[in-house]
This record gives structure tokens, sequence and C-alpha cells, in this order.
């Protein structure tokens, strides 16, 4: 990582330390324009009668959201390639930053939130103190009113309006498909972009009813060209959605919406080369629950983000455009990433991920004839990129993108989707309804997603087939790298033989629970404390364990899984599917607490069973009692709270592991009631708990061996 970065924002007065000195970046919102490090930031096109004053706190927001976005774009990240991203990638920012509430700011809930969020969100590390703001404006500060045109109709939905196909779908479904009237937020990054978001606002204009005619508010940010060197950009949906959450308060709304197709959003790995911030993290619903959680604290009410497109496949949003007769709007919208390689005759540079990704979809959804393949500079199947240092990056990233496709397309059911991408299970807690039909709602999409994959590189291949039996195609082009099995990532051909199950399972499967009874259906419960200590129970049928060592054990497997992930995360090792980078990281407090006290808790362990073989119960008491303060230690740790203060704290073990046990077995009644009253009647607690069946039932309760 990076050395640290002070940002120090605004009027405020903050001593850096003299070693960050030289890199400390200062930006100043309000004040004299001609100031060298003035930042302007503009919401234009606002209609008077829309106007209203908006509290304090979200005033706060969208200048904090700037200053974030602001030093993101300066801020240079390290290298690009895999092997070194990982030391010089990720950045440490300090922000210092004036507010008008400091007291909610400062609050350890708000900090907590921001900076878990963000950090989630970049890939970086986020510090943040915040003091008194002395210049206050008002919002219409950074407001340009515009009373061009008829408005009919108070909004009804504030929604992001990027310009590229998932946007311009989610714009074309809420405005004609479902009338109603709606809000486009628009952020601009560059003026390249104003004709063709000109054209798009026409067209939506042009179809949409009288009574549905959009509201579009354009919001930039303007600063010295200087300040403009890291082209990733990874905060700009924090800045997108302070500006739209402000917009909706503004409106009196208490919703904000995001249309991104779910394949992007939920941003399972192409490949070793994108992992991380380093893959878009925009919507991610992990972010998007984030948001909502933070605007919630500063409206002071429930404040919801959403993406109505989770679910969605990028081929099925161009289905959606065309089948809406908005086909002719294809051409003008913008998903390169690539902006500063645009130009009259290539608005996509063809080789990026999104340009992949919408290449894809267009041909997936039969819509070629709405896009001219010259607006690509580099067209992914028949062209060979120029002799750079670029090269191998696209050919990886081709390739895992078919990689990705491929096993998707092989993978039989959901609980061996999350097997194979543990990634998937990291979100179903942050999506709506029960995870159970979230994860089969992800899988199903994905694998229409692998079906259109899979489609387009047959379809191109016998397109070009002659040309490449030929070799007229250059050699470096993707499609023969992939027909001459010249692929930078191996695809594998052939289906797995898929396995018969034990009738009885209760094992972790990535980074979700497997589970099966007496033969039935399979389904998943998420990570919880409660269902390593009933693996651990079932895994040892009759057997009493005592409380402190069954506790203790499944403590120090989570201090050990939270280790493994913070080394690859600080060692930017290069991920695969089984590293531990995939499971979660939870919330910890003092990465020094947790190892000390697991190695601790280890050490205690033996000291008991030498005290157990030489029959010394004193020591063995003695150790408990360590162990029990250990487990408070690490608790407050990891972010799971503290023990409570009571005299028989083994008292308080032995109610935590009930409780959570029989929260488990309440989750599984959902799936399985059979296997619920099971449990129920199974389970003996106390101060030595035990699975006790009335039958000789055995379970399954190992990971099954890596594919």
């Amino acid at each position: 990582m990076q050395d640290k970065r002070y940002v120090i924002c605004g009027n405020a007065n903050f001593n850096v330390p003299s070693e960050y000195s030289d890199s400390t970046l200062r930006y100043h919102l309000i004040g004299d324009d001609d100031h060298p490090r003035k930042v302007t930031l503009e919401i234009g096109d606002i209609r008077s009668s829309l106007y209203k004053e908006i509290p304090d706190r979200f005033h706060d927001l969208l200048e904090i959201a700037t200053y974030v976005y602001c030093s993101d774009q300066e801020a240079k990240r390290g290298q690009r390639d895999a092997e070194t991203f990982g030391s010089f990638w990720r950045r440490h920012f300090h922000f210092v930053i004036p507010v008008r509430d400091v007291q909610f700011w400062q609050s350890a809930d708000t900090v907590q939130c921001l900076t878990q969020t963000l950090g989630f969100l970049s890939d970086d590390l986020y510090e943040f103190d915040f003091v008194e703001q002395t210049e206050k404006v008002k919002f219409q500060y950074y407001l340009n009113f515009n009373e061009k045109g008829a408005m009919f109709g108070f909004p009804q939905q504030v929604m992001m309006f990027s310009g590229g196909l998932d946007s311009l779908g989610g714009a074309i479904d809420e405005i004609i498909n479902q009338q109603r009237r709606v809000v486009l937020v628009n952020h601009r990054s560059t003026e390249k972009l104003d004709r063709r978001y000109r054209e798009l606002e026409s067209q939506l204009e042009e179809k949409a009813s009288d009574s549905c005619k959009p509201t579009h508010i354009r919001v930039t940010v303007h600063k010295r060209k200087e300040m403009n060197k890291e082209y990733t950009q990874r905060s700009r949906s924090f800045l997108y959605m302070a500006i739209g959450a402000s917009i909706a308060e503004m409106l009196e709304l208490d919703s904000v919406r995001f249309y991104e197709n779910g394949v992007i959003s939920l941003n399972l790995p192409v490949c070793a080369q994108v992992v991380g911030g380093k893959a878009t993290r925009t919507t991610h619903p992990r972010v998007i629950n984030g948001f909502g959680n933070l605007l919630s604290m500063v409206a002071d009410k429930p404040f919801i983000i959403e993406n109505p497109f989770i679910d969605k496949t990028k081929g099925e949003v161009v289905s959606l455009i065309g089948n809406a007769g908005c086909e002719d709007m294809i051409g003008p919208s913008i998903s390169c990433t690539h902006i500063w390689e645009m130009t009259l005759d290539h608005s996509h540079c063809g080789t990026c991920s999104q340009c992949i990704d919408r290449r894809f979809s267009i041909i997936a959804a039969e819509m070629e004839h709405a896009e001219p393949e010259k607006q690509y500079k580099y067209d992914i199947f028949t062209q060979c990129r120029e002799k750079d240092e670029k090269i191998f990056e696209d050919k990886t990233m081709f390739a895992g993108y078919l990689e990705r496709a491929n096993q998707a397309h092989y993978i039989g059911d959901c609980i061996e989707f999350l097997g194979k991408f543990p990634e998937a299970a990291r979100v179903l807690k942050y999506l709506p309804g029960d995870p159970g039909q979230a994860a089969e709602r992800i899988f199903a999409m994905y694998k229409r997603h692998a079906e259109e994959v899979n489609r387009v590189v047959d379809t191109m291949g016998q397109r070009h087939f002659p040309a490449i039996r030929q070799r007229a195609l250059p050699a470096d082009c993707m499609l023969r790298v992939v027909h001459e099995s010249r692929l930078p990532i191996s695809v594998s051909t052939e289906r797995p033989a898929k396995k018969s199950l034990p009738e009885n399972i209760f094992r972790r499967q990535g980074d979700v629970w497997q589970i099966r009874f007496d033969g039935g259906k399979e389904f998943i419960l998420l990570p919880t404390k409660g269902a390593e200590y009933l693996c651990k129970l079932l895994a040892n049928r009759g057997n009493r364990i005592p409380i402190i060592e069954l506790v203790s054990e499944g403590m120090m497997n989570h201090c050990t899984h939270l280790i493994d992930v913070h080394n690859a995360e600080e060692q930017g090792l290069r991920i695969t599917e089984n590293h531990p980078m995939y499971s979660t990281i939870g919330m910890v407090t003092d990465w020094k607490t947790v190892k000390d006290c697991r190695n601790e808790a280890q050490r205690l362990l033996d000291e008991i069973e030498r005290a157990k073989a030489d029959n010394n119960t004193v020591e063995i008491e003695h150790c408990k009692e360590q162990m029990t303060k250990v487990l408070g230690y690490i608790d407050a740790a990891t972010g799971r709270g503290q023990l409570k203060h009571a005299r028989n704290k083994r008292k308080n073990l032995s109610d935590g592991l009930r409780n959570g046990i029989k929260r488990v077995i309440s989750k599984i009644s959902q799936d399985d009631q059979a296997l619920a009253s099971h449990l129920s009647d199974s389970m003996k607690y106390g101060y030595n708990p035990s699975y006790d069946p009335t039958d000789s039932i055995s379970w399954e309760t190992q990971p099954p061996p890596s594919s």
C-alpha cells in the first residue's frame, strides 16, 4: 500500500505531519474562483419550482463526496499489472473536512459506515477528521437554474443516468414502459460526451408521452486539468449517490435508483487481473446497502438505494431497449471506460471490460444493426491491438470473460455455483428476500449470461470460420486465439461428472453452509457462529464437548480465517476461486488483538490438554477462566460485541451457544421443517453440549475437495 496521503479540505485548520506535507492534497469548494486548488460543483438545469433548501447533513454529504471524488482523481494508483497491484494499487487517504453537523459526522456509527462502504467501493483505506464549517453557504450556491421547456407533473423517482446501455434501459423502462415521471441525474466528467448525451435526451423527450417527459439534471465538477491523473474513478458512484440523494431530498422523495445489469453489479471476478476495486463495484449490493444505511442516518429516516436490474443480464437489458422501440438509441449510448481514447470516428476502444460486455450483449440481443461496428477502435473478434503494453492484459481479459461463461455453463446447480464462485455468497445478505431464493436468482442469471456469451462466440466463429481456416485473421485476434486454444487462461471444455451427494450434509461450501437431510433437497445457509458450533456437534455425535473448548475452537477458526484474508489483501496476492480473499472479512477493529488472542487461545487449549493428561483439575479450571477473558477480547476486536458482565461468564458462553444454535435451527425450518424438528429434539445444551439423536444417523461435515 502506498504511503498515507492527507487531504485538507476547505478552510480546515490542521497541522499535517512533516513527513506527509509534500504529498498533501488541498481543495476548496467555497471561495475565490481563481484559487489554484478551487473545485466547482455545478448542479445544472434545476427549475426554480423544484428548489427547496436541504438539511445540513445532506449539504455536508454532498461536499464530502466531492472532496473524495477529487482526491480519487488526483492521487494516482501504482502499477496496473496483476503481479504488483496489491502493493501500490490501494491508497491511504486521511481527510480533514469542515462540516455543519460535526457531532453527527464524528459519531462512531457514521464514520464506520462511511469508511467501510468507501473502502469496499474503491479498494482504498479511508480516515476522516471532521471540523466545524465556518464558510457556510446554502444549497442554492451549487445550483444553476434553467426554466426552459414545459414541466408536466411533479417527479416520482430520481434515477442516475450515465448514458450507458444499462442506465438507458432503466430510463426507457421507467419513462416509456411504466409511464413514470422521473428525474435523470447525469454526471459528466468530460465535455466529449455532451453531444451524445444531448442526442439521448432529445430522443427520450421525443419518445415519452406528454405526461411523462423526463427532467434532466446535469452535474459537473470543474477543476484544473492537472488534478485529473487517475482514470479509474472508483469513488464516482459515491458522488453520484450524494447528488441524487440530495435532489431526492429536495423533492421530498426517499429513494434513488441506479440501473446496472447483475453480472457487472455483482462483480464476480473474471480473472486474476480483475479483482478487488480493479473491477467496478459501482452498484455492488454491499455498496448499495452501505449507501442506503448512510443515507438513512443522514436523513434520519429510511432511505432506499436500489438497483432494479440486479437480476438481468446486459443482453436482456439491450433486448428491453429494442422491445420498447428504442433500438435507435443504442448507438449514441456510451459504455467505454477509456473516454480519453474517444474520437469522432471511434466512440469505444473495443477492448476494455465494458466494451467487451457491450459488444457481446448487443450481438446476443440480435441488435448489431443498431450500432455500426466501425465505432469500435478495435474489433475484439477479428483484430489485434497495436503492439503495446496492453496486449496481454486485453487477451487475458477476454479469456477470463470466456472462462467464467464456460464454468457457469457447466455448473449444474446453485450449491455447486456458490462453491465455484464463493464471491457470490458474499452478496446474499445484502440482497432483498430469502437468501436461498436470492442465490437461485443469481445462479439463473449467470446461466443465462453464459448462454449469451457462448452463443455469441459460436455465432462469430461460424461467421469468420473461412478466415480462421485460411489464417487470414491476425494471429493475436481473439477468434484465432480461442480457436487455436492459446488463451492466457485455460478454459475447460469437459463437464465434470456429477457426484452423488451423501444423504446428510452440514458443511461449508465456499462462503455458505451446504445442508441436506435424509436424502432430501439441499439448500444453503449464510455464515453464522451457531452454524460453526452445530457442525462441530454433528461431527461428534453422542460426545459431550466442554462449552469452553467448543466455543474456543470456533473462535480460533474464525480468527485464522480473518487473518488469512487480511494478509492476502495486504500482500496483494493474485486470487484464485478457492483463496480466502473470497470469504467474508468481518468488521475487524484491531488486527493485533485478533492475532494475539488467536495465539493465546491456542496456548490455553494446549495447556488444558496437558492438564487433562495430568488430571490437574485446578489448572483446567484456571485455563478455562483465562480462555473466557480471551474470547471476550476476540468478540470485541472482530465486531461481534463483548460478553456480558456477569459473575458466571461461562454461563454467558453457554447461553450464547444455545441461542446461536436455536437461531440456526429457526432459519433451517424455513427450508426443511423435518431437519429443524430433528435438531431441536437431538440437541442437549449446558456446559457440555452434545448432539444425541435417537437413531444412528451420520453426517458429512468436511468441506468438499476442490475441483
